[in-house]
């Protein structure tokens, strides 16, 4: 006999199929695995120290995080300040992790032009960062 499955809708008991009951559950039983499984992996920083962690000054810490973001809004506004082009070419290069040559063959330039355009752009970022 197959078993009978219910989904609350409403506050009301409806009466589903198996296949139903499952799809508007699994959501719900990924979200309880994940739940348990981050629970499994997290530890207190005693447990850390415990286990012979070494764990950073927390001030210092905090002064490396701001610096940090300080840095990334300050590439973020250099950024801003190249042409499209330049900014196409730094995130095929970096972004993208593409080579030189492979956006070469993508973009139709030749690769020395890609490469000294390359470093021209950075030249430029390095510029407009104030030299960093």
């Amino acid at each position: 006999m197959a078993k009978e499955c219910f989904v609350v809708v409403d506050g009301e008991k409806v009466p589903v199929s198996e296949e139903i009951y499952r799809v508007f559950k699994r959501p719900l039983w990924s979200e309880r695995k994940r739940r348990e499984v981050r629970v499994e992996h997290e530890r207190s920083l005693e447990a850390f120290m415990e286990s012979g962690f070494d764990i950073p000054d927390s001030g210092k810490l905090a002064d490396e995080i701001a610096e940090d973001k300080l840095m990334l809004e300050m590439l973020l506004a250099a950024l801003d300040e190249l042409t499209a082009d330049e900014r196409n070419l730094i995130n095929a290069l970096f972004y993208n992790e593409k080579s030189e040559r492979e956006y070469a063959a993508e973009s139709g330039i030749p690769h020395p032009t890609i490469h000294s355009r390359k470093n021209a752009v950075l030249k430029k970022l390095k510029k407009l960062l104030g030299g960093f």
